[in-house]
């Protein structure tokens, strides 16, 4: 029994830094339009997103004295004749200036052959992160970037969202 309550707790622990990859779906739906010229109706078959897509961000979740709890989201497009999937979020710590260190976080994207299903227009992503803070801390800049790793176009990872958190006292 203590095992286990020790098992299930270790569980809850690994569980919050996980990341959590969800599809974004499309529906097909008929759409009808008039033809200015000759005023006849002509009626075609779309595909409209059902799913929210998350935009790229850091948002902060908790903070006290030693530690930072924020989160990682964002989205990739994957659609058609290439398969682009998240395969993890490697985190890079920054130099530290005086009182300020900057942490980096690359999303590795990797595009695979084949064929996306008709009715998938991307994945979105997020991550919970918990950093330690460093006593002589108080500025801390989170970048997160996009790295592509087997598109040779995309040789340099983008910056897609950053966020300042700012640990000043103030009076």
């Amino acid at each position: 029994m203590i095992l286990t309550s020790f098992l299930a707790l270790a569980g809850c622990k690994t569980e919050a830094q996980k990341l959590k990859i969800s599809t974004v779906y499309a529906k097909p739906e008929r759409v009808e339009r008039e033809v200015p010229e000759t005023g006849s109706v002509h009626t075609f078959t779309t595909l409209k997103e059902v799913t929210v897509r998350l935009e790229p961000g850091i948002f902060m979740l908790a903070k006290n004295k030693e530690t930072l709890k924020f989160r990682i989201q964002g989205n990739i497009y994957s659609a058609g004749h290439t398969i682009h999937r998240v395969t993890k979020i490697r985190f890079e710590k920054g130099e530290q200036n005086g009182n300020s260190i900057t942490l980096k976080y690359y999303v590795k994207i990797k595009k695979n052959s084949g064929k996306e299903s008709a009715e998938v227009r991307g994945y979105n992503y997020t991550k919970d992160e918990t950093y330690r803070i460093p006593d002589d801390v108080k500025l801390i800049k989170i970048e997160l970037y996009e790295d592509r790793t087997n598109d040779p176009s995309d040789a340099h990872p983008k910056l897609i969202a950053q966020k300042t958190f700012n640990f000043f006292a103030t009076i």
